[in-house]
């Protein structure tokens, strides 16, 4: 009997651990809806202008999935390379430019420009994404656009930080979006914000960046996981008592 009534007890305490389990990623599910639907929205607001310092908000509260045209220089010298980005199977990196809002004094805002082949997933050749020569001192770029859309970064994604020198210049190599890895290990003070670029033309050397995550992911799949296991857990229990009581009658 004492047996028997630890058996369920362990079954209730498993079926009441995956049961939580199933719930949490229902949770996690109605958030990330609830994510996609307003960054939808906010896909569909005017577009953001921003030409100078003053138009670049502290924080990125209402922006993630807005589209926006930013105004003024590239910084060539300060890339990031994504490292260990492939793209329809080919091993490449993805570039990360900074970019100062209204010239050379403006606020410095990241900027996902897109994806070119690295056969070590680190050194991609920087020029080939360049249709233009950088400026004779090599650090900032003559006037310029770019238009794009904002998306999420998070700190602490970025891994462990490489330098790796490309064409004679060194550049950090991160795992991912981690502004605060950057400032930490680069003379830059980006902005929280940063801004994919829309995918560059078809032939063009520079590949399109990883796409913006449009659906609710597996949450529901696992849920329906986690509630298959409780009731595993408790109809499994059942049944070996269940056959334990016959073989004792018999």
């Amino acid at each position: 009997m004492t047996r028997k009534i630890l058996l369920c007890a362990v079954a209730i305490a498993l079926s009441a651990l995956f049961v939580r389990l199933g719930l949490w990623q229902l949770d996690r599910h109605g958030e990330r809806s609830a994510g996609l639907r307003g960054r939808a929205e906010r896909a569909e607001a005017p577009r953001l202008e921003w030409t100078g310092p003053g138009d670049v908000p502290s924080d990125t509260a209402g922006l993630i999935g807005r589209r926006a045209r930013l105004i003024g220089r590239w910084d060539r010298a300060g890339e990031v390379v994504l490292r260990s980005r492939t793209l329809d199977g080919r091993a490449g990196a993805e570039l990360l430019t900074p970019f100062l809002v209204g010239g050379e004094s403006g606020e410095v805002v990241m900027v996902l420009r897109g994806w070119l082949p690295a056969p070590d997933g680190l050194r991609p050749d920087l020029a080939a994404a360049w249709t233009d020569p950088p400026s004779a001192a090599g650090d900032t770029d003559p006037p310029a656009r770019v238009e794009g859309v904002f998306v999420s970064s998070r700190d602490g994604r970025g891994g462990q930080p490489l330098r790796v020198e490309i064409a004679g210049r060194p550049h950090l190599a991160i795992a991912g979006l981690d502004l605060a890895l950057i400032r930490t290990e680069t003379a830059l003070d980006p902005t929280p914000h940063v801004l994919r670029a829309d995918d560059p033309p078809p032939g063009a050397a520079l590949g399109p960046a990883r796409a913006v995550e449009t659906d609710a992911g597996p949450h529901l799949s696992y849920m329906i996981q986690w509630f298959s296991f409780a009731v595993i857990a408790l109809g499994g229990t059942a049944m070996l008592l269940r056959s334990s009581s016959h073989r004792k009658t018999s």
